[in-house]
């Protein structure tokens, strides 16, 4: 996931400014189920990078269960939210100290994690009598995901907000890549011409899932797949760790969090079959290393990358020290436990459109 800007940052407002400016905007429903019933869930929460000034709280929808953000931001506000460095890349690394780190985790946690990923999806494809086709992920960043897909016999795409990523995609990896948002990218590809899309860790930083959702539904094929990864409100995890889960401490970026029922409600309303649906969990180290920076929120990659600190170094080996300890807590809570930390949500596009049963239909009669 790379979402450092969905447009170009403008200057980060003020915390004294910030909370005015976005409560005019909170949506007056649920961004996944459209319920107006809402409930607190947290309050007094700050951001866990220290980078946006100022408090949030959640609110809890009382149908689906999933989580939004108070103040509710606007969309053209979201890319001051995001600091320089913000997801892991090797290229981040500048000193000795740091090349021999990121070298260290690229081989022993982010590599591991994206094939695990791949396979996961791959399987939900191939299980269903599908060979590999033409994939589109969204929220690409550097394309470390895609080239695992592309290994396995897809003909990949890329689409970022970020130009930096989606030129390393282009230029370094030989990957088509597209700068844009999820609702404009019906500007850069045909209808129904993709077999399946992904978007890992993308739906809860949007303001408008639903319009993602019926654009990713429009470039699909039908009988397309949809993968959606992300944070699970009704986790164990959360309900453990509360308002200090990583997922919950990640706003103002986090604008969403779902439950398992909304992201089956989101993919329902954007005409997706609902028979297909079905919740994987996610990579047991991807749900570890939520446990590892819900502990030690200084050992993300903003620290650890992002600054000139010398122990930042060594907390983000602690956090990793503890993303191992924690994984088969993490395969307990996936697949006896049944509530992950993080999910992949599986969609299927109809075989056949609504549109094309009514136009049968109507050359029936």
């Amino acid at each position: 996931m790379s979402l450092a800007a969905a447009i170009e940052p403008p200057a980060l407002i003020s915390q004294s400014a910030q909370p005015a400016l976005a409560a005019e905007h909170a949506p007056p429903t649920c961004s996944y189920c459209g319920s107006h019933d809402f409930a607190p869930l947290y309050g007094g929460i700050r951001d866990r990078l220290g980078f946006v000034p100022g408090e949030w709280s959640f609110v809890r929808c009382a149908d689906c269960g999933s989580a939004q953000l108070r103040p509710f931001p606007r969309a053209e506000d979201l890319g001051a939210f995001y600091p320089p460095v913000y997801t892991f890349s090797p290229e981040l690394a500048k000193s000795t100290l740091q090349r021999l780190l990121a070298t260290l985790e690229y081989r022993l946690f982010f590599r591991p994690m994206y094939r695990a990923q791949v396979r996961l999806v791959d399987r939900r494809v191939r299980e269903r009598g599908q060979k590999p086709g033409r994939l589109l992920d969204l929220g690409c960043g550097r394309g470390l995901r895609l080239v695992d897909f592309r290994d396995r016999g897809y003909d990949v795409r890329g689409m970022d907000f970020v130009p930096d990523a989606v030129s390393y995609v282009r230029e370094t990896l030989g990957i088509p890549a597209v700068c844009t948002t999820p609702a404009g990218l019906p500007d850069h590809y045909e209808p129904e011409s993709f077999d399946v899309i992904t978007a890992f860790h993308v739906v809860e930083h949007l303001t408008d899932p639903d319009v993602a959702l019926a654009a990713v539904h429009r470039l699909l094929k039908p009988g397309g797949w949809l993968a959606i990864a992300g944070p699970l409100l009704d986790s164990l995890q959360a309900r453990s760790f509360g308002a200090r889960w990583t997922a919950v401490t990640e706003a103002p970026r986090h604008v969403t969090i779902p439950s398992r029922a909304g992201l089956k409600k989101l993919c329902i309303a954007a005409g997706f079959d609902p028979t297909s649906l079905a919740v994987a969990p996610d990579a047991a180290l991807s749900c570890s290393s939520v446990y590892a920076l819900s502990k030690f929120p200084s050992g993300a990659s903003t620290a650890a990358y992002g600054t000139a600190r010398k122990w930042a170094a060594a907390t983000r080996i602690l956090a990793a020290a503890a993303t191992l300890l924690a994984a088969p807590l993490a395969w307990f809570e996936n697949h006896i436990g049944g509530r992950p930390a993080l999910g992949i949500v599986f969609a299927r596009k109809p075989l056949r459109s609504l549109s094309s049963n009514l136009s049968s239909n109507s050359s029936l009669s």
